[in-house]
């Protein structure tokens, strides 16, 4: 079970995203409303100014597949599965306060969109991020929506189209990663403390106009979401991953 624990250092929120079994860590609805709720409580903190998001050992592997399967076969299930992704991610778009993602290992599918609703994200030389959806017959809707904002057109299409995963260098070279670092609470301080040279009001308008505009296409997106994860091709896709087979597309 994935489990969200969230500590507080002065004016520093930290939230822990944690595997107690040595597990990948998931995107399931349980994790989600946890997240959503942490998120929640430290942005209506007035003395918290920084939010920081690490995945202890693993950032995360996305979406749990037997959720996902659920959503496949039940539109009930799919729209509420993703409904509740769809506010976890503006709930993160609409903090008021700095978010830095602390990666270390993995960070696929879902839990790498994360990343992109947050302000930095500081990796660990092991680090390698993914979005390969479509190879299960689904997409990464963040990932098409801010994505091409954050990382360009050409990088979403080598990361959602072609399913290719990144290093941490490769990250870093097209603006997903902030900073390679083998010592997290350093560069979290290091950045942290030129933050502080910015005046909090400016930071958090600067936050508000960069995110939110957003929020209206990266809704609509979600919605078409539900609808692909429906289709036989994800039907297929996600019973293929599951008995490591090739899946066998329909044909349009």
């Amino acid at each position: 079970m994935t489990k969200v624990i969230v500590q507080k250092e002065s004016d520093i929120g930290k939230i822990l995203i944690s595997n107690e079994e040595g597990k990948y860590n998931l995107v399931d609805i349980k994790f989600m409303h946890n997240l959503i709720d942490s998120l929640r409580m430290l942005d209506s903190n007035k003395e918290v100014r920084f939010v920081i998001i690490r995945g202890i050992n693993n950032f995360g592997a996305g979406a749990d597949i037997g959720e996902l399967r659920r959503a496949s076969e039940n539109r009930e299930y799919a729209t509420n599965f993703f409904s509740t992704m769809f506010e976890m991610f503006r709930t993160l778009l609409n903090l008021s306060k700095i978010t830095i993602a602390n990666v270390e290992g993995i960070a696929y599918g879902a839990s790498m969109e994360i990343l992109l609703a947050t302000d930095f994200v500081v990796a660990s030389k092991n680090s390698k991020f993914a979005v390969p959806g479509g190879k299960i017959g689904v997409f990464p809707p963040v990932m098409l929506t801010l994505g091409k904002y954050r990382l360009g057109w050409n990088n979403v299409l080598k990361m959602a189209f072609l399913g290719r995963e990144l290093n941490a260098e490769e990250a870093k070279q097209i603006g997903l990663v902030y900073e390679i670092t083998d010592n997290f609470e350093e560069t979290n301080t290091n950045l942290i403390r030129e933050l502080k040279q910015i005046a909090p009001s400016s930071l958090s308008m600067m936050r508000k106009i960069l995110f939110t505009e957003h929020e209206k296409e990266l809704e609509k997106a979600f919605q078409e979401l539900i609808d692909q994860v429906l289709t036989e091709d994800a039907r297929t896709g996600v019973i293929s991953f599951l008995t490591k087979t090739k899946p066998k597309w329909a044909i349009l």
